[in-house]
């Protein structure tokens, strides 16, 4: 397939650079023709909604004028109330978010009758009705870019004979997308989601361009991706139409046209010589030349066509024009979807990524799923690389085309995108880093980094704002994976003395935590982190019936788990180790019941399977000491004690799920946390109940004891996280700054800082007396999980659903 897909780059680049020239000029050039248009649109359908008729028209074009400005405004972008004449049709007040409401349902009314006005529902290619496509936005997350898939109108003419139709091609093609934008873009994303509307497609009422005019008129405010197959004559054509949300106009280009048969004759001449190499060791068996050919089949026909045109070229005869009567089979049908299916993946792959780009300043995600869809592609892993470089010529040539609107976003989303080569191509990532770098210094005003060296630090120094003391950090993080630095050195060496020289002044001002390093490729979604002086060990899901055990080392960017942990005949839903880091307990959950199993990590080896919940198991806890115990949360909470598997103590109190448990380092205290939105204290070893704290206002997801054991921290979905005196339940004090659900608690050994992991994709640390916020960890790009904090309490560890574990430490 190489062939191919160096013919797919080469006409993809420039039609893929064409998309980012759409989406940057809307931004660029007509944005604020475009602003005042809208504004008097939205006002416009806002008076329509709200009962405004012709008869009112003098009346309301001046509020129209009015309310434009009230758009333009700072009160109306603080979602404060919009203010008109009360006098006027009893219009008195909204707020933006019901305006936006009711300009969205009826933008959605009016847009969805377009097709039926036009009169032009013939050319209408989907078996869905643009009122089930139009959906009205209420929130501030990413409109989802719509991807389509046109299959071809009909089957190739060679696979007749196997009762190949359109309808299977179809199937094959938008199945194998639907996987990959589920694993890599999918609608649940908060990144870079999609919608792919498999099966949506009615090839029958399908018109080329003019059907693409047709759903563009009727879209135009949804982002909409279209991948279309045909088969004209003797090629395949592959297509794409493309429009974002903001778009006067859409992009409809072809980017593959190729003869099939010489992609059908490469499949069928890789089987006639498999078939060549089993066709001698016959031979060599004994086997007469009627038994090879009656078990050769048509590899036996086609491996004598084959080696007929290899004569024929050899005698300098053109076999192009000769005809010779291939045998195909279903290999040859699933080897032609398979490469169609490539395509189709690697386009989405890119445009996705583009418009996100372009969108939202989000850094693209191929580098992490490109190895993965050519692994799928037998012998053509070794391509790789070229795509790659492909690859990041479209987003280096959309980051250039961005330079002048975004200026100060350029550094950030190269060095991200550096980051993500790390894996795969160090010379390619330190490409990046140098254009992040350039970028930077361009941004800043600054000379070359030889000329910056003879400047002044001082007043360099003073200049650097918050945002580029983040993004130094980060690229001195991005610096120290790199094993070879050639041509670098220059660039490390001021920005790790600009560092240094803020770590001093930090240390004089107090402590601040920058990021140490990054592990990636953690496979699964993040469990739980035990760290201790010397070791790290992480546990991750890496399948409904397997936790990996990780032994993570200091600076390793990628690693392999230490053990795997199967025998699991359910799900695993909580997950705890042991204070000592000897143990991992896990629930277990089937459609029947839930069991704890409990593992010893050094050994690998399954201790005990624990029965006592019939209920989903939510939470789990581990005491410390001689004698350590147990405790599981569901509806009920049960104490176990943990060497000999026997249950002890059943607690009862809580209405609803018990989703958090947290044990004090003397052990006579448990705390429990639930979707009842309480907190309960128990007085162990009986169970007595000796307080029930209310005040969140949501679920309460995460509990911790300080290790002076006289403070309780909870963190609930109500996004605060509460303090509380563990002998009178009084509330000591609420943390508010995150604009997510509490995921994640760990408090400093000694009892100094408290770390906070959120939704919101943030890390804070706040100072535990005063609950003052000392400073904001940003980098990972979904909910941090899991937390966990160095003895010393100088480094903190943070795990997320972006599957990287991030090392902290104070600078």
């Amino acid at each position: 397939m190489e062939q191919w897909f160096n013919l797919l780059i080469q006409v993809a680049k420039p039609i893929l650079t064409t998309l980012a020239y759409t989406g940057t000029n809307i931004l660029l050039e007509t944005v604020q023709s475009e602003i005042t248009d809208r504004q008097n649109k939205q006002a416009k359908l806002a008076l329509k909604s709200l009962g405004f008729t012709e008869q009112n028209a003098a009346i309301a074009q001046q509020i129209i004028q009015n309310t434009s400005l009230i758009f333009e405004s700072d009160a109306f972008e603080n979602n404060l109330v919009v203010q008109t004449q009360p006098s006027v049709n009893g219009y008195s007040s909204i707020t933006k978010q019901d305006c936006w409401g009711q300009l969205s349902q009826k933008a959605e009314a009016t847009a969805l009758k377009l097709p039926e006005i036009n009169k032009s529902l013939e050319y209408w290619p989907l078996r869905l009705l643009p009122s089930q496509l139009i959906h009205a936005r209420l929130d501030d997350r990413p409109i989802p870019l719509k991807i389509l898939v046109a299959p071809p109108q009909k089957s190739l003419e060679e696979f007749k004979s196997l009762r190949i139709e359109v309808k299977e091609i179809e199937q094959i093609l938008a199945q194998n997308l639907r996987e990959f934008l589920g694993q890599n873009y999918s609608s649940q994303c908060s990144v870079r989601p999609t919608e792919f509307l498999g099966g949506a497609w009615n090839h029958n009422n399908f018109h080329g361009e003019a059907s693409i005019k047709v759903l563009f008129g009727a879209l135009q405010t949804e982002p909409t991706l279209i991948l279309e197959t045909g088969i004209e004559s003797n090629y395949i054509i592959f297509r794409l139409g493309y429009w974002g949300g903001q778009q006067k106009q859409y992009c409809y280009e072809t980017l593959l046209k190729l003869p099939y048969r010489s992609l059908l004759e490469t499949s069928i001449s890789a089987r006639a010589l498999r078939w060549k190499e089993t066709k001698n060791k016959l031979v060599e068996l004994g086997k007469s030349p009627e038994e090879v050919a009656k078990l050769g089949g048509d590899n036996e026909v086609n491996l004598a066509f084959i080696e007929e045109v290899a004569e024929l070229r050899a005698a300098g005869i053109e076999t192009e024009e000769l005809s010779f009567a291939y045998q195909v089979n279903r290999q040859d049908f699933e080897y032609i979807c398979q490469f169609l299916s490539i395509c189709q993946c690697l386009v989405a792959g890119w445009v996705t990524d583009i418009h996100y780009l372009i969108e939202n300043n989000t850094a693209p995600h191929l580098p992490e799923w490109l190895p993965q869809l050519l692994g799928e592609s037998e012998g053509e892993s070794g391509f790789l690389p070229a795509i790659i470089r492909a690859s990041i010529s479209i987003y280096q040539r959309v980051l250039q085309l961005l330079v002048k609107e975004r200026p100060n976003s350029i550094p950030q989303l190269s060095l991200k995108l550096a980051h993500s080569l790390l894996p795969l191509d160090l010379s390619l990532a330190q490409e990046q880093i140098e254009y992040s770098w350039h970028s930077w210094l361009q941004q800043n005003k600054l000379p070359p980094v030889s000329a910056v060296a003879r400047l002044d630090l001082d007043k360099i120094q003073a200049a650097i704002t918050t945002d580029d003391w983040e993004y130094l950090i980060a690229l001195q993080n991005c610096l120290s994976l790199l094993n070879e630095r050639s041509g670098i050195a220059p660039m490390e060496e001021l920005i790790n003395t600009l560092c240094d020289r803020r770590s001093h002044s930090y240390s004089q001002n107090g402590e601040h935590f920058a990021l140490d390093y990054t592990v990636t490729e953690v496979s699964g979604q993040v469990g739980c982190l035990w760290l201790d002086s010397t070791n790290c060990k992480l546990i991750s899901k890496s399948t409904h019936k397997t936790l990996d055990l990780w032994q993570l080392k200091r600076r390793k960017v990628q690693l392999s788990p230490t053990r795997q942990l199967r025998g699991y005949s359910g799900k695993a839903i909580a997950v705890t180790l042991s204070p000592d880091g000897d143990r991992l307990v896990c629930s277990d959950t089937t459609s029947k019941r839930s069991y704890l199993k409990i593992w010893h990590l050094h050994t690998g080896k399954l201790e005990q399977t624990l029965f006592g919940h019939k209920q989903i198991i939510q939470s789990l806890a581990v005491s410390s000491g001689d004698r350590p115990f147990l405790a599981s949360g569901s509806h009920k909470i049960k104490l176990w004690d943990l060497q000999t598997g026997e249950p002890w103590l059943t607690l009862f109190g809580h209405k609803q799920w018990v989703y958090a448990l947290a044990i004090a380092p003397d052990g006579q205290t448990l705390v429990s946390g639930s979707e009842d939105k309480t907190i309960r204290i128990w007085h162990l070893p009986k169970g007595d109940l000796t307080k029930t704290l209310t005040g969140h206002q949501a679920a309460v997801k995460v509990m911790a004891i300080a290790p002076d054991g006289q403070t309780i921290v909870s963190g609930s979905d109500d996004q605060t996280i509460k303090l509380w005196d563990v002998k009178t339940g009084k509330l000591l004090r609420t943390l508010t700054g995150h604009t997510g659900g509490i995921c994640s608690l760990a408090i400093d050994p000694n009892c100094q800082y408290l770390v906070s992991g959120s939704e919101d994709k943030t890390i804070k640390i706040w100072h535990f007396e005063s609950g003052q916020l000392r400073q904001t960890l940003l980098g990972h790009e979904q909910t941090v999980r899991t937390l966990a904090i160095h003895p010393h309490g100088q480094t903190i560890v943070s795990g997320s659903d972006d599957k990287t574990i991030k090392f902290w430490r104070i600078i």
